[in-house]
């Protein structure tokens, strides 16, 4: 994706702006970009993309930062540009598929148009073969298992924001004996994760691995983040958080997962499937490929509704500990693995 994103940053002058500017701050590149390629940034994350887009050019060598950190300027040492990605050069995943739809729509949106992918009827396959792509169905399967490892054979396991049902046929596989309660603000993905929790119970059956009926709660029972979960304290041994904590509004976060806490049983397990944002000092995220990635990955689903992106990694521990979560199940406590893609907690 990377060339990609690059050759539409030419195309669209966000480069020829920049090096027009000298040296600029965010909001100088802001005022040029509207002013001359019509961008809106006063509506919605877009100014954020923007901030996303300087991260990702100083990360690739196109731009440096200067002294304050604040301000930056285009590097002039012959930094080769992108060439033009031959249609078709590149077959994708679900994953690769959809940040080129998400990366064709982000000339219109930042110049105004309203959010064109939302969980919706109309987006239902767009979201099953992203949500369902190659990396993030590895990912849930060490997530399961290390949670796994720290619950009980037999442990209740609440699947939040369900979408499509791949983390609940995951979990069956992977955690068969788990009793699990599906919830989700949306009913759209209902039918297809039905579908999917009954071939994992068939597939259990075949093993000789009987598994319980998964319970189900949708946007009647839980309206969404900011609304609280419809359970009593200490509910669930286990929580499966996957690919959903983008969409939490900053200024609501902690209350979210105070809640989360609230439902967790004594010592009980949160797993969250999720990026980490890439750190200045490369000591969250060290891996440049990981960093590219993230915010490739955060630039291009910004064009999706409701998505306020990857939280500061610093931040997200610094609340999670002053929520009352720790490391589940490093010896040192640590409490994510993989560069800060997976989250696993313990319940103080």
């Amino acid at each position: 994706m990377l060339p990609e994103l690059l050759s539409l940053v030419v195309r669209e002058g966000v480069l020829e702006r920049s090096r027009a500017l000298s040296v600029f701050g965010v909001d100088e590149l802001c005022e040029a970009l509207h002013r001359e390629l019509g961008y809106d940034f006063f509506r919605g994350n877009r100014r954020r993309m923007l901030r996303l887009l300087i991260d990702l050019l100083v990360e690739r060598g196109w731009l440096e930062p200067t002294r304050s950190g604040d301000r930056w300027s285009c590097r002039r040492d012959g930094i080769p540009l992108p060439g033009e990605s031959p249609a078709g050069a590149t077959e994708g995943d679900g994953q690769v598929d959809f940040f080129r739809r998400c990366l064709r729509l982000v000339p219109g949106y930042l110049r105004g148009e309203e959010a064109p992918i939302a969980f919706d009827a109309e987006n239902v396959r767009v979201w099953e073969e992203f949500l369902g792509c190659d990396e993030f169905q590895a990912c849930r399967s060490v997530l399961l298992d290390r949670m796994a490892s720290t619950s009980g054979a037999s442990a209740s396991l609440l699947d939040l924001c369900y979408g499509p049902g791949w983390g609940i046929e995951r979990a069956m596989d992977r955690w068969p004996e788990a009793r699990i309660t599906a919830i989700d603000f949306t009913d759209v993905f209902a039918a297809n994760a039905k579908c999917r929790a009954e071939r994992g119970h068939a597939r259990n059956a075949v093993r000789g691995r009987p598994s319980s009926p998964v319970e189900w709660f949708g946007p009647s029972d839980w309206k969404g983040f900011g609304y609280p979960l419809p359970f009593p304290e200490g509910a669930f041994e286990a929580v499966l958080f996957s690919c959903g904590d983008p969409y939490i509004r900053p200024d609501a976060r902690d209350a979210v997962y105070a809640d989360l806490r609230r439902v967790l049983a004594p010592d009980g397990t949160l797993g969250i499937l999720t990026r980490g944002y890439p750190d200045p000092e490369h000591r969250h995220v060290p891996s440049h490929w990981l960093r590219v990635t993230a915010l490739i990955h955060d630039f291009t689903e910004s064009v999706c509704a409701g998505w306020h992106g990857f939280p500061d990694v610093g931040e997200n521990q610094a609340m999670f500990s002053r929520l009352g979560f720790r490391g589940a199940w490093n010896p040192g406590g640590a409490m994510n693995i993989m560069d800060s893609a997976l989250w696993i907690l313990k319940k103080r």
